[in-house]
């Protein structure tokens, strides 16, 4: 059964994403920084689509205690998500942000995403939206942090 309300944990992940391809970095560098490491993409590929794709298929569940934490855990994430969005805008859209350090964290980012899908998924009960969590997380993190890295050492 399809549960079309459930598209709001994929959503708010997206929306600041969209914003990016319509205002983006004043100084992304041309070759990207990225990584060539084809497993890491295609684990972070194959997670991507399942984390925006499986939660159409579940539905919330808030009855339980621990539902009811992994829920504040999700909006918890979402919050850190949000706040490295908006230090991103706020300090001039420069491409270091979207993978420079907060609050302790390293690749904000990229883990704050990752542990609000792992959270959801177990809102949603959904222990494929768990392991499409952990393939986003394989590939996501490393790639993040090789960018990351790359960015720091160039001249």
């Amino acid at each position: 059964m399809i549960h079309v309300m459930s598209l709001i944990i994929p959503f708010a992940i997206l929306l600041p994403n969209l914003f990016f391809f319509v205002i983006p970095p004043r100084n992304m560098p041309a070759e990207g920084g990225e990584s060539a490491r084809p497993i890491l993409k295609l684990s972070e590929g194959i997670g991507r689509l399942g984390v925006f794709v499986l939660p159409l298929f579940s539905t919330i569940h808030s009855d339980n205690p621990y539902e009811v934490v992994f829920l504040l855990a999700m909006f918890v994430f979402l919050a850190i998500y949000g706040a490295g969005w908006l230090r991103y805008y706020v300090r001039g859209r420069g491409y270091e942000l979207l993978f420079s350090p907060m609050y302790g964290m390293p690749v904000p980012l990229a883990i704050s995403p990752i542990l609000y899908f792992i959270s959801a998924s177990v809102v949603l009960h959904s222990p494929l939206l768990f392991l499409s969590s952990l393939l986003l997380a394989l590939g996501h993190i490393p790639l993040s942090l090789d960018t990351y890295h790359h960015n720091n050492h160039r001249t």
